[in-house]
């Protein structure tokens, strides 16, 4: 997800039955679209309902937790500052941010199927599929085992 449509979600937005994120999409106007969750993702959400006591279905989903913000609704500058510090307590040298980890994400899921680049699209929620083109660069250290694999055959 981007950052800017996880500071906007209420808790009315997730279903925790059909384990669902309904979201307002970058570029869609007022037209919602609604995300599937892994099992672990949407337990998660729910520990973390449950544990922050929302109750308003117009209650931000998440909120911060610290300074003098606590129970304020999460920012994307929040965001930055916890991608950033969680990445360097992983020992993650390299300057990380939420579209770095977005970016290695559609990175592995080209892996993760071979390439197929529609299928990608609909999990990064790109409008074009010749952008999903730009984050294969990740994958370009696949010629050589291409070139390996092509020379088996001769």
């Amino acid at each position: 997800m981007r950052r800017n449509e996880i500071v906007n979600l209420n808790v009315r937005d997730f279903n925790p039955k059909e384990k669902t994120l309904e979201i307002l999409g970058k570029g869609k106007g007022s037209q919602k679209e609604v995300l599937d969750l892994s099992d672990k993702t949407a337990l998660a959400i729910a520990s973390w309902i449950k544990t922050s006591k929302k109750r308003r279905s117009n209650d931000p989903l998440f909120t911060v937790l610290a300074y003098h913000l606590n129970g304020a609704r999460l920012t994307k500058e929040a965001i930055r500052r916890l991608v950033d510090g969680l990445c360097k307590q992983a020992g993650i040298t390299k300057k990380m941010s939420s579209h770095r980890v977005r970016h290695s994400a559609i990175t592995t899921v080209l892996d993760l199927n071979n390439g197929n680049y529609r299928a990608t699209q609909r999990f990064s929620r790109h409008a074009q599929v010749q952008t999903v083109l730009k984050y294969d660069d990740n994958r370009q250290r696949l010629q050589k085992q291409m070139s390996d694999s092509i020379s088996e055959l001769i």
